[in-house]
């Protein structure tokens, strides 16, 4: 069995796969399994996609607080935190790299973390977000966060 499943992408081309100019209710993203490091596929094999706004922001705010700012060349700037020197630092700043990194998406007006627990090498960050749809609030775990 192949380490990776074959994915089927017929029919996807780069205009599918970024928003298209979509109105903010109907877009989307993947779902990605930041644990295991994968895309998450439904009972057909295809890569899962966010079917409501709720689910497009909550995956929106997992990719940025997953991903290490910089460190990714098919991201620019305005993904990702500074999550591998937040073991360095208070809870204060974390929090501000954290609400700046989210409200740079052009789909969240703003950002407010409710609470950060540290739990190991894992943060539990619990988060209202504002968008233009709704306000969302979620929990988003992050590992490698403190070490």
């Amino acid at each position: 069995m192949p380490m990776f499943p074959e994915m089927d992408f017929t029919g996807l081309d780069e205009e599918t796969l970024e928003d298209g100019g979509l109105p903010s209710s109907e877009k989307w993203t993947y779902v990605i399994d930041y644990e295991r490091r994968r895309i998450v596929t439904g009972d057909d094999g295809r890569p899962k996609r966010t079917r409501t706004y709720r689910e497009y922001i909550e995956e929106v705010a997992k990719k940025i607080l997953n991903t290490e700012r910089f460190r990714y060349f098919i991201y620019d700037d305005t993904i990702g935190v500074e999550k591998s020197e937040w073991s360095t630092w208070e809870d204060g700043d974390i929090r501000r790299d954290i609400e700046e990194a989210l409200v740079v998406h052009e789909e969240i007006e703003r950002a407010e973390v409710l609470n950060i627990i540290r739990e190991s090498k894992r943060m539990l960050i619990s988060l209202r977000l504002t968008g233009k749809e709704e306000i969302v609030e979620t929990e988003v775990g992050v590992a490698n966060a403190t070490g």
